[in-house]
Protein backbone atom coordinates (compact mmCIF):
# COMPACT_ATOMS: atom_id res chain seq x y z
CA UNK A 1 0.00 0.00 0.00
CA UNK A 2 2.85 2.27 0.68
CA UNK A 3 4.70 1.83 -2.58
CA UNK A 4 1.60 2.42 -4.33
CA UNK A 5 0.84 5.58 -2.16
CA UNK A 6 4.11 7.87 -2.56
CA UNK A 7 3.85 7.49 -6.18
CA UNK A 8 -0.05 8.82 -6.20
CA UNK A 9 0.79 12.13 -3.82
CA UNK A 10 4.42 12.99 -6.13
CA UNK A 11 1.46 12.81 -9.18
CA UNK A 12 -1.24 15.25 -7.53
CA UNK A 13 1.25 17.42 -6.70
CA UNK A 14 2.57 17.68 -9.63
CA UNK A 15 -0.81 17.63 -11.67
CA UNK A 16 -1.78 20.78 -9.12
CA UNK A 17 1.58 22.56 -9.91
CA UNK A 18 0.95 22.28 -13.66
CA UNK A 19 -2.68 23.42 -13.32
CA UNK A 20 -1.38 26.65 -11.76
CA UNK A 21 1.73 26.89 -13.60
CA UNK A 22 -0.40 27.16 -16.65
CA UNK A 23 -2.81 29.61 -15.16
CA UNK A 24 -0.06 31.89 -14.70
CA UNK A 25 0.65 33.05 -18.43
CA UNK A 26 -0.30 36.42 -19.43
CA UNK A 27 -0.81 37.59 -23.66
CA UNK A 28 0.71 40.03 -25.29
CA UNK A 29 0.42 41.80 -28.72
CA UNK A 30 4.11 42.23 -29.90
CA UNK A 31 4.19 44.02 -33.34
CA UNK A 32 6.79 43.22 -35.80
CA UNK A 33 7.59 46.97 -36.05
CA UNK A 34 6.10 49.48 -34.53
CA UNK A 35 6.08 51.66 -37.69
CA UNK A 36 5.27 50.60 -40.77
CA UNK A 37 5.01 51.92 -44.44
CA UNK A 38 1.76 52.60 -45.86
CA UNK A 39 2.09 50.01 -48.57
CA UNK A 40 3.28 47.03 -46.24
CA UNK A 41 1.43 44.58 -43.59
CA UNK A 42 1.03 45.42 -39.81
CA UNK A 43 2.23 42.00 -38.67
CA UNK A 44 1.17 41.78 -34.43
CA UNK A 45 2.44 38.51 -32.52
CA UNK A 46 0.14 36.93 -29.80
CA UNK A 47 2.67 35.62 -27.15
CA UNK A 48 1.49 33.40 -24.38
CA UNK A 49 4.21 32.54 -21.53
CA UNK A 50 5.02 33.84 -18.13
CA UNK A 51 7.92 35.81 -19.25
CA UNK A 52 7.59 38.06 -21.64
CA UNK A 53 8.13 39.15 -24.62
CA UNK A 54 8.54 35.35 -25.16
CA UNK A 55 5.99 32.87 -26.02
CA UNK A 56 5.48 29.19 -24.61
CA UNK A 57 2.49 28.00 -27.42
CA UNK A 58 0.63 28.89 -29.60
CA UNK A 59 -3.22 29.98 -28.90
CA UNK A 60 -5.69 28.81 -31.05
CA UNK A 61 -7.18 30.93 -33.87
CA UNK A 62 -10.67 29.74 -33.20
CA UNK A 63 -10.32 31.23 -29.79
CA UNK A 64 -10.26 34.51 -30.48
CA UNK A 65 -13.44 36.17 -29.99
CA UNK A 66 -12.40 39.49 -31.41
CA UNK A 67 -9.56 41.22 -33.52
CA UNK A 68 -9.73 44.65 -34.38
CA UNK A 69 -6.90 47.56 -35.90
CA UNK A 70 -8.73 50.71 -34.57
CA UNK A 71 -8.07 54.02 -36.46
CA UNK A 72 -8.97 57.69 -35.42
CA UNK A 73 -12.25 57.76 -37.27
CA UNK A 74 -12.77 53.99 -38.30
CA UNK A 75 -11.96 50.14 -37.70
CA UNK A 76 -11.85 47.32 -39.19
CA UNK A 77 -11.45 43.67 -38.68
CA UNK A 78 -8.37 41.66 -39.27
CA UNK A 79 -9.09 38.42 -40.94
CA UNK A 80 -5.82 37.06 -41.43
CA UNK A 81 -5.25 35.19 -38.73
CA UNK A 82 -2.73 31.93 -38.00
CA UNK A 83 -0.24 30.01 -35.88
CA UNK A 84 3.62 29.94 -36.57
CA UNK A 85 5.67 28.10 -34.50
CA UNK A 86 4.60 29.09 -30.93
CA UNK A 87 2.92 32.37 -31.62
CA UNK A 88 -0.48 33.17 -32.86
CA UNK A 89 0.14 35.66 -35.89
CA UNK A 90 -1.78 38.62 -37.03
CA UNK A 91 -1.56 40.38 -40.62
CA UNK A 92 -3.43 43.11 -41.66
CA UNK A 93 -3.09 46.01 -44.15
CA UNK A 94 -5.63 49.24 -43.10
CA UNK A 95 -7.43 50.78 -45.39
CA UNK A 96 -6.36 54.22 -43.94
CA UNK A 97 -3.23 55.34 -42.70
CA UNK A 98 -2.23 56.91 -39.19
CA UNK A 99 -1.67 55.63 -35.60
CA UNK A 100 -3.67 52.40 -34.78
CA UNK A 101 -4.94 50.25 -32.12
CA UNK A 102 -5.08 46.59 -32.12
CA UNK A 103 -7.35 44.84 -30.09
CA UNK A 104 -7.40 40.77 -29.41
CA UNK A 105 -9.51 39.12 -27.15
CA UNK A 106 -9.65 35.42 -26.38
CA UNK A 107 -13.20 33.86 -25.19
CA UNK A 108 -13.47 32.20 -22.11
CA UNK A 109 -11.81 29.09 -20.68
CA UNK A 110 -13.55 26.96 -17.86
CA UNK A 111 -11.69 25.26 -14.58
CA UNK A 112 -12.80 22.88 -12.06
CA UNK A 113 -10.95 23.31 -8.83
CA UNK A 114 -11.17 23.08 -5.05
CA UNK A 115 -11.58 26.19 -3.05
CA UNK A 116 -7.82 25.83 -1.84
CA UNK A 117 -6.71 25.64 -5.46
CA UNK A 118 -8.84 28.78 -6.25
CA UNK A 119 -6.97 30.41 -2.84
CA UNK A 120 -3.13 29.70 -4.15
CA UNK A 121 -4.08 30.33 -7.80
CA UNK A 122 -5.00 33.98 -6.70
CA UNK A 123 -1.86 34.25 -4.72
CA UNK A 124 0.12 32.78 -8.12
CA UNK A 125 -1.38 35.34 -10.00
CA UNK A 126 -0.81 38.47 -7.76
CA UNK A 127 -4.63 38.87 -7.01
CA UNK A 128 -3.68 38.84 -3.20
CA UNK A 129 -5.89 42.25 -2.92
CA UNK A 130 -8.56 40.18 -4.38
CA UNK A 131 -8.17 37.38 -1.83
CA UNK A 132 -7.90 40.20 1.24
CA UNK A 133 -11.07 41.63 -0.05
CA UNK A 134 -13.64 38.58 -0.58
CA UNK A 135 -11.66 37.21 2.38
CA UNK A 136 -13.01 39.88 4.61
CA UNK A 137 -16.43 40.11 2.76
CA UNK A 138 -16.45 36.25 3.60
CA UNK A 139 -17.21 35.65 -0.11
CA UNK A 140 -14.36 33.24 -0.34
CA UNK A 141 -15.46 29.62 -1.31
CA UNK A 142 -15.49 26.88 0.90
CA UNK A 143 -16.58 24.08 -1.88
CA UNK A 144 -15.34 23.16 -5.32
CA UNK A 145 -16.08 26.10 -7.88
CA UNK A 146 -15.69 27.04 -11.30
CA UNK A 147 -13.44 29.21 -12.50
CA UNK A 148 -13.40 30.95 -15.99
CA UNK A 149 -11.18 33.43 -17.42
CA UNK A 150 -10.37 35.41 -20.65
CA UNK A 151 -7.71 37.66 -21.58
CA UNK A 152 -7.19 41.08 -23.35
CA UNK A 153 -4.50 42.27 -25.36
CA UNK A 154 -3.49 45.90 -27.26
CA UNK A 155 -1.07 47.47 -28.48
CA UNK A 156 -0.16 50.34 -30.78
CA UNK A 157 1.33 50.89 -34.18
CA UNK A 158 2.05 53.58 -36.75
CA UNK A 159 0.98 52.53 -40.09
CA UNK A 160 2.37 55.67 -41.94
CA UNK A 161 1.62 59.12 -41.24
CA UNK A 162 -1.78 60.02 -39.92
CA UNK A 163 -4.18 60.95 -37.46
CA UNK A 164 -3.48 59.87 -33.60
CA UNK A 165 -5.85 57.29 -32.70
CA UNK A 166 -4.14 55.78 -28.83
CA UNK A 167 -7.07 56.98 -27.02
CA UNK A 168 -9.27 54.86 -28.60
CA UNK A 169 -11.30 52.51 -26.55
CA UNK A 170 -11.61 49.04 -27.89
CA UNK A 171 -14.58 47.81 -26.10
CA UNK A 172 -12.74 45.09 -24.01
CA UNK A 173 -13.99 44.16 -20.33
CA UNK A 174 -10.89 44.72 -19.03
CA UNK A 175 -8.80 47.78 -20.97
CA UNK A 176 -5.63 50.09 -20.68
CA UNK A 177 -6.44 52.92 -22.64
CA UNK A 178 -3.26 55.17 -22.70
CA UNK A 179 -3.82 58.56 -21.74
CA UNK A 180 -0.78 60.28 -23.85
CA UNK A 181 0.41 59.30 -27.40
CA UNK A 182 3.21 56.17 -26.42
CA UNK A 183 4.36 56.81 -29.89
CA UNK A 184 6.34 59.92 -28.09
CA UNK A 185 7.86 58.23 -25.34
CA UNK A 186 11.32 58.46 -25.08
CA UNK A 187 13.42 57.06 -21.71
CA UNK A 188 13.28 58.51 -19.13
CA UNK A 189 9.87 59.79 -19.68
CA UNK A 190 6.18 58.45 -18.26
CA UNK A 191 3.23 56.77 -19.51
CA UNK A 192 0.06 57.24 -17.67
CA UNK A 193 -2.61 54.77 -19.13
CA UNK A 194 -6.39 54.36 -17.20
CA UNK A 195 -7.40 50.97 -16.76
CA UNK A 196 -11.23 50.26 -17.21
CA UNK A 197 -13.65 47.91 -16.37
CA UNK A 198 -16.99 47.25 -18.27
CA UNK A 199 -16.49 50.90 -19.28
CA UNK A 200 -15.44 52.19 -16.27
CA UNK A 201 -12.43 53.02 -14.10
CA UNK A 202 -11.01 50.49 -11.65
CA UNK A 203 -9.70 52.01 -8.82
CA UNK A 204 -7.35 50.16 -6.92
CA UNK A 205 -6.05 47.89 -9.35
CA UNK A 206 -2.83 46.25 -8.90
CA UNK A 207 -0.57 46.86 -12.02
CA UNK A 208 2.77 44.75 -12.77
CA UNK A 209 5.16 46.63 -15.39
CA UNK A 210 8.00 45.51 -17.33
CA UNK A 211 10.57 46.07 -19.70
CA UNK A 212 12.47 42.98 -22.11
CA UNK A 213 15.54 42.16 -21.30
CA UNK A 214 18.33 42.74 -23.47
CA UNK A 215 19.80 39.45 -25.65
CA UNK A 216 21.43 37.48 -23.04
CA UNK A 217 20.58 39.76 -20.25
CA UNK A 218 18.74 38.64 -17.02
CA UNK A 219 14.50 39.74 -16.40
CA UNK A 220 14.71 42.81 -14.65
CA UNK A 221 12.06 42.85 -11.47
CA UNK A 222 8.52 44.10 -12.89
CA UNK A 223 7.18 47.53 -10.96
CA UNK A 224 4.03 46.82 -8.77
CA UNK A 225 1.94 49.72 -9.08
CA UNK A 226 -1.50 50.95 -8.18
CA UNK A 227 -4.00 52.32 -9.94
CA UNK A 228 -5.65 55.76 -8.58
CA UNK A 229 -9.30 56.48 -7.50
CA UNK A 230 -9.75 57.05 -11.37
CA UNK A 231 -8.22 54.24 -12.79
CA UNK A 232 -5.20 55.77 -13.57
CA UNK A 233 -1.43 54.42 -13.18
CA UNK A 234 1.87 56.22 -13.98
CA UNK A 235 4.34 54.11 -16.00
CA UNK A 236 8.08 55.07 -15.08
CA UNK A 237 9.39 54.00 -18.18
CA UNK A 238 13.53 54.79 -17.41
CA UNK A 239 15.05 52.75 -20.34
CA UNK A 240 14.67 52.09 -23.70
CA UNK A 241 13.04 49.13 -25.29
CA UNK A 242 9.85 47.08 -25.11
CA UNK A 243 7.29 47.58 -22.03
CA UNK A 244 3.99 45.81 -21.30
CA UNK A 245 1.60 46.44 -18.51
CA UNK A 246 -0.41 43.93 -17.46
CA UNK A 247 -3.07 43.47 -14.67
CA UNK A 248 -5.91 40.48 -13.71
CA UNK A 249 -9.37 41.14 -12.62
CA UNK A 250 -11.55 38.53 -10.15
CA UNK A 251 -14.76 38.96 -9.82
CA UNK A 252 -17.86 36.54 -8.58
CA UNK A 253 -19.58 35.34 -12.36
CA UNK A 254 -22.76 36.85 -12.98
CA UNK A 255 -26.21 35.10 -12.23
CA UNK A 256 -26.55 32.40 -15.30
CA UNK A 257 -22.87 32.49 -15.84
CA UNK A 258 -21.86 28.73 -16.45
CA UNK A 259 -18.96 29.69 -14.05
CA UNK A 260 -19.15 31.03 -10.05
CA UNK A 261 -16.01 33.19 -10.39
CA UNK A 262 -14.32 34.80 -13.34
CA UNK A 263 -10.93 36.34 -13.53
CA UNK A 264 -10.25 39.19 -16.53
CA UNK A 265 -6.38 39.41 -17.92
CA UNK A 266 -5.75 42.33 -19.91
CA UNK A 267 -2.48 43.71 -21.47
CA UNK A 268 -0.78 46.67 -22.92
CA UNK A 269 2.81 46.94 -24.96
CA UNK A 270 4.53 49.70 -25.74
CA UNK A 271 8.08 50.96 -27.26
CA UNK A 272 10.11 53.14 -25.64
CA UNK A 273 12.88 54.84 -27.74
Amino acid sequence: MRRSFIPLVVVTVWVLAATLSVGAHDFWLVPDAFAVAGATDIVVRGQTSSAFPTSESAVAVDRLTDARVIGATDEETIAARSTEDRSLVLRHRPRSQGQKVIGVSLGWRNVNETAESFRKYLVLEGAEDALKRYERAGKLPTDAIVRRYAKYAKTVVEFGNGPRAFHRVVGQPLEFVPLSDPSQLRAPMSLRVRILFQGKPLAMARIHAGIAPAKGQPAAKDRDLMSSADGVVTVPAGASGLWNVRTIHVVPAPVGADADWEVHWASFVFSVK
